[in-house]
């Protein structure tokens, strides 16, 4: 098969690393890319252009591309899928109806609201000052979401009311989101611990993927500013067998067999961001169309199935097994951003990366970029350092060996990832 990839981040890295492990790949090839793929696979940046219809189908149909495999969320929320389908072409991803899943934080409440999924009690609000009575009513700590995409960054988890009104000015008064903060969604704080479980979706049946548990904050203790992470480790043994099962009845269950009765089928990956609570009970604080970054560095770690195989099946709504192989142990990802990250950060860092002498230590691309036959890096989140083992001990200890011996300038990374397993 001749696949396109679509993205440019430390996920499409993971990916690649996959997909080129397929018997069944013919050629692979990249749009955008970054400066980890090899420059073979990476398109010409006037290709296509991904925010119009007839340019990306084009493009597509003239390359003969077998399947195209969508990494970021944007254009699934744009409907590429629907593009794609239009012409009879396989895509990895969700149709733009069910991509509002995480277009829209009100949509997705409401259909988990219709469809019985257990999440956070919520209300959304139009315009700042009802949202901000009703915030006084309801006290902190509570939850501020701005409706659309926002990079991961349109979320507040506020403690202090002066934190929640700022949170609210920001997205209505300073419109800091753009259209994105049109709406918001203002919800109940969750108590627990959080996990990441993704399911390969076909429209009716799915696969569920080992649980993940990634560190959003930019400091270790789980200090500083959210970020769209900076590590991850799996399998997260806050997912019981008994999680494993609720959500597999209460969440993916319900939310795959509404959607189709709704006549919008849901084909690709759906990742349920849950809250555990002390109890062991799951409730979905967010849902995502598409694969997690950076969970997705340390997932790709331990699927031993062939990737490209199943993506196929569920693009064409016909998956064959219910359940996928997996290498015994654990794995990590952590990530290495640039200093400032996730504000105004340092950009154009030169890099000196030496290859991994461990087989199991992958070092994946995220915000980086050959530019006069230099490596530097373009992005927040530069590398994603991910390691197996036999045990999680032992996968942190080799990613952290691996960045103690080749600190990069103007970077830092958490030293604390997995601390919750460990």
């Amino acid at each position: 098969m001749k696949v396109l990839l679509l993205g440019s981040g430390g996920r499409e890295s993971a990916l690649a690393y996959k997909l080129r492990k397929s018997s069944l790949l013919k050629g692979l090839k990249v749009f955008p890319g970054n400066g980890g793929f090899p420059q073979k696979e990476i398109l010409p940046k006037d290709s296509f252009n991904l925010k119009d219809k007839l340019s990306t189908v084009s493009f597509i149909q003239k390359e003969k591309f077998d399947l195209v495999v969508v990494g970021p969320e944007e254009p699934l929320v744009d409907g590429i899928a629907d593009w794609l389908d239009e012409v009879g072409i396989p895509c990895f991803g969700p149709s733009k109806y069910c991509a509002q899943l995480e277009g829209s934080k009100d949509f997705a409440k409401t259909l988990m609201k219709e469809f019985g999924v257990p999440t956070a009690r919520y209300e959304t609000f139009n315009d700042y000052e009802s949202a901000k009575s009703y915030l006084e009513k309801e006290g902190v700590p509570i939850v501020i979401k701005a409706d659309g995409l926002a990079a991961g960054k349109g979320v507040t988890v506020c403690f202090q009311m002066q934190e929640a009104l700022q949170a609210l000015k920001e997205i209505f008064l300073d419109n800091k989101f753009g259209a994105s903060g049109s709406k918001v969604v203002i919800e109940e704080f969750m108590q627990g611990e959080e996990a990441s479980i993704f399911a390969i979706c076909d429209g009716a049946n799915f696969i569920i993927l080992p649980a993940l548990q990634d560190h959003k904050r930019a400091f270790d203790g789980d200090q500083g500013p959210n970020t769209g992470g900076m590590g991850a480790y799996c399998p997260a043994p806050v997912a019981t067998e008994k999680v494993y099962e609720q959500v597999r009845k209460e969440v993916f269950q319900p939310m795959l067999d509404g959607l189709k009765k709704k006549g919008f089928p849901y084909k690709g990956l759906l990742y349920a961001g849950l809250m555990v609570d002390k109890s062991g009970y799951a409730r979905v604080v967010e849902f995502n169309c598409r694969f997690g970054d950076p969970e997705t560095q340390s997932l790709m770690l331990l699927i031993e199935d062939d990737l490209l195989e199943i993506f196929m099946q569920a693009a064409n709504g016909n998956l064959k097994k219910n359940e996928i192989s997996l290498r015994s142990g654990s794995s990590c990802i952590i990530v290495l951003a640039a200093k400032g990250y996730p504000n105004d950060y340092v950009k154009n860092i030169e890099l000196n990366l030496k290859e991994s002498n461990s087989k199991d230590v992958k070092v994946f691309h995220a915000g980086t970029a050959i530019k006069e036959e230099k490596l530097i890096s373009t992005g927040g989140r530069i590398l994603g350092i991910s390691s197996y083992s036999s045990n999680l001990r032992s996968a942190i200890e080799n990613a952290y060996s691996y960045l103690r011996e080749n600190p990069q300038a103007d970077s830092f990374y958490r030293s604390d990832i997995g601390h919750r397993a460990l």
